[in-house]
């Protein structure tokens, strides 16, 4: 590879460095230029990636994003926009959908609500006389 760096990291586990190579290759970069080196005393794992200099960057945030959480939101979301995009007449089938539900939920007109109240109070009071 022309111009290329190595973006590395350490994890205590084999667990811990998969989900780091994993988040590499969901952010786009080749599972091949990923090499994964266990510690001789067999306590960690070194992370290594090759990849260009404008990349060294984010793949440096991405091989150390500990906030497993967040990932998980964002490939959600990611996955989200992936379906919507795919399939834009069932989010529009939802949003009218979801425009219908809030309008049957809102009160009708308080003045419509008056005027069926005093219709209602005066034929009770026409059937007392």
């Amino acid at each position: 590879m022309p111009n290329t760096t190595v973006a590395t990291g350490t994890f205590p586990s084999r667990k811990a460095a998969n989900q780091a190579v994993q988040r590499l290759v969901s952010g786009g970069f080749a599972r091949n230029s990923i090499e994964l080196h266990g510690h001789e005393d067999g306590e960690g794992y070194d992370l290594e990636i090759h990849t260009r200099q404008e990349n060294l960057k984010r793949a440096e945030r991405l091989i150390h994003d500990a906030s497993g959480p967040m990932y998980s939101v964002r490939q959600t979301a990611s996955g989200v926009m992936q379906t919507a995009k795919s399939y834009p007449y069932v989010l529009l089938g939802a949003g009218v959908l979801a425009g219908f539900l809030i309008y049957s939920l809102i009160p009708r007109d308080a003045s419509a609500g008056h005027q069926a109240n005093q219709r209602n109070a005066s034929q009770r009071n026409g059937r007392r006389r």
